[in-house]
């Protein structure tokens, strides 16, 4: 008896590779929140609509900041804004940070250098400067243009009478400063060299 091959639909090429993208977006997002008791005590439903208002917010962010200052380089918009980027030999675990009082971000060199020495590829090494100077300056638009990303979410904790202690998860405004970086940077790079750098950007001590 012959049957007709059944034929599957073809998907368009390129929505796999934008799946799977949003896949490691929420993925490093998880990663970023995993020990955040406030964040593990939600519903995984709860968890994930999270996510994905938050990794828009950093998706907003680069497209507007790309429009108005008509180019994706970090330090370029820096310099336009007002910011100072510079490097320092004294160095910490986490590698950079934004100073608000002096609209100044740090690049701590030994970090930088070691990180140059864990990524081994040549595409990798060109973003990574750009990469985490995105991501401070999201944190200086945060300070100066956005407001406070996770201050936009409020969770319930103990309640005394009609006295309730609010809650926030720190941890989403580096989720959204992620979004942010890689929307901005239009890195071509594949989701999995991304995550690897987003990785040992948190972890290399």
């Amino acid at each position: 008896m012959n049957r007709k091959k059944e034929k599957r639909p073809v998907r368009p090429l390129g929505q796999e590779n934008k799946a799977l993208i949003e896949r490691n977006r929420i993925a490093l997002a998880y990663m970023e929140l995993a020990r955040d008791r406030t964040f593990q005590k939600l519903s995984e439903d709860h968890k994930l609509k999270l996510m994905e208002e938050v990794l828009a917010v950093g998706d907003e962010v680069a497209g507007w900041i790309i429009n108005e200052y008509g180019t994706n380089d970090p330090r370029k918009i820096a310099a336009e804004l007002g910011v100072r980027v510079f490097g320092e030999d004294r160095g910490k675990s986490k590698g950079s940070e934004y100073r608000q009082e002096k609209k100044e971000i740090i690049i701590y060199r030994n970090f930088h250098e070691k990180l140059l020495r864990e990524v081994k590829s040549t595409e990798l090494s060109d973003h990574l400067l750009k990469f985490i100077v995105a991501h401070e300056l999201f944190h200086h638009l945060e300070m100066n243009r956005v407001g406070q990303v996770y201050k936009r979410y409020k969770f319930g904790g103990w309640r005394l009478g009609p006295y309730v202690r609010e809650h926030y998860i720190k941890g989403l405004s580096d989720v959204a400063a992620q979004a942010f970086t890689q929307t901005l940077l239009g890195l071509e790079i594949s989701p999995q060299v991304f995550d690897y750098l987003t990785y040992v950007l948190y972890t290399v001590k």
